[in-house]
């Protein structure tokens, strides 16, 4: 066979290749289904208990000071500035940079952006950001509209994130939906102006907390390290 017979047989195995008709009955798929890949060829470990307890922590303390359980309505804010940077910040940025390194997108991307939202909510607390003397100088009703409208932007994003969870099993059903109930109600109590709404939304931030530290808990305690695995309601 001469170089040019080599390269027109080539051209006629692309044209064929080219006009291939499926067998019939067959159907190309319409969509590309992106699914993390199995623990054993990850690179790092699952890093979603971490994510899950920092997240947990910082909002059964936060929703305890929203709900008045410990120090009064609306006080105390303050004493979780470290904290929020650094438990509920960092920390929990962290694991969603390694949930995303891993291949699990879903995890990647919400505990990424709770972790930023976090590090943001603890630096707004601290003196010489502007964030304090710019709540000083505008009206009380200007910051309470403006921190009404982040509250409703961060529940749509639960929201979709509550969507996405659908399909899976019941203890992360709950953790979105009352994360979702939390910011639906201190939305509308921010902007209404109303004490009731607002703590409600502090006790579904309470049971979201918890839940989210149960989650944790489910994936660190199985039957290898602990007597048995605890339900999540598969």
């Amino acid at each position: 066979m001469t170089p040019g017979d080599e390269h027109s047989g080539s051209s006629n195995s692309q044209e064929e290749h080219k006009n291939h008709i499926p067998p019939q009955g067959y159907t190309y798929p319409s969509e590309i289904h992106i699914v993390a890949p199995p623990v054993q060829f990850r690179r790092f470990g699952n890093a979603a208990a971490l994510g899950l307890i920092t997240f947990g922590i910082c909002t059964v303390q936060e929703s305890m000071m929203q709900t008045g359980m410990s120090v009064g309505y609306g006080h105390g804010y303050g004493s979780m500035t470290a904290q929020s940077i650094t438990v509920a910040g960092i920390a929990q940025l962290l694991a969603g940079l390694w949930q995303l390194a891993n291949g699990d997108t879903f995890e990647g991307a919400a505990f990424t952006s709770f972790g930023a939202s976090w590090i943001a909510k603890g630096l707004a607390q601290v003196p010489g950001t502007g964030v304090l003397a710019y709540q000083q100088t505008e009206s009380p009703e200007t910051v309470r509209r403006q921190q009404g409208i982040i509250a409703l932007t961060w529940s749509i994003w639960v929201l979709i994130l509550l969507a996405g969870n659908v399909k899976s099993h019941v203890a992360n059903i709950v953790l979105f939906g009352t994360l979702n109930l939390q910011l639906d109600f201190s939305c509308a109590g921010t902007w209404l102006n109303h004490e009731r709404l607002i703590k409600t939304g502090g006790w579904f931030g309470f049971f979201c907390g918890l839940s989210a530290m149960y989650n944790a808990a489910a994936i660190l305690l199985n039957e290898e390290n602990f007597w048995f695995n605890l339900p999540v309601g598969n």
